[in-house]
């Protein structure tokens, strides 16, 4: 029996449609069978997220507890569609946090670096290159031009404080080379458009 067909086995068991896979049952799993998952259940099945995502969340709990609260409080069994599934694969973005209601947000996307953050990024390109070390502001800036980063995912990632973190935003929003739209409606509009 394959992966997808011992998956597809778990939640026949469950009537109520909740998968629990391991880091190493995410990771096994190709392109093609997420995509086989995704279209069979699309978002009617939830799952548990995996151990990986689940340290991360433990950290945030004690790191940024009002975040964790405003992401959990109706949902102790931290339960997710598995629609998210291709994002707890190994070297992934995990549960990226977004759409806060009761506190700022920190998302990014390369979109929000602006012109003068765009010319700052060849010179921050090129001090890694020469393996310069670069400072907090410099390393986020790299991962947000790579791909979308919540500031809690980027601060347990690089082991920076989460205060640093985002004082990392203030300053380079400051300097005009990122946009930070704390607002869930702002946000939330200006990734769609």
């Amino acid at each position: 029996m394959n992966t997808v067909e011992r998956i597809r086995a778990r939640l026949r068991e469950h009537p109520e449609h909740i998968l629990e896979l391991s880091d190493e049952e995410i990771d096994a799993l190709s392109d093609r069978d997420v995509e086989l998952l995704q279209a069979e259940y699309g978002s009617s099945a939830l799952m548990r997220i995996p151990p990986r995502e689940h340290r991360f969340m433990q950290w945030l709990r004690e790191a940024d507890p009002g975040v964790y609260d405003d992401l959990w409080s109706a949902d102790a069994d931290l339960l997710v569609s598995l629609s998210f599934l291709p994002d707890f694969r190994q070297g992934g973005p995990g549960f990226q946090i977004c759409e806060l209601e009761e506190h700022a947000n920190y998302f990014f996307v390369p979109r929000h670096i602006k012109q003068e953050g765009t010319e700052a990024l060849k010179d921050i390109l090129l001090k890694a290159e020469r393996g310069e070390e670069l400072a907090v502001e410099e390393v986020l800036m790299f991962e947000i031009v790579r791909a979308p980063i919540d500031i809690w995912h980027f601060c347990y990632r690089y082991d920076v404080p989460v205060l640093r973190g985002k004082e990392a935003v203030r300053q380079l929003a400051a300097h005009d080379w990122l946009v930070h739209l704390p607002l869930r409606d702002d946000l939330v509009k200006y990734i769609e458009e």
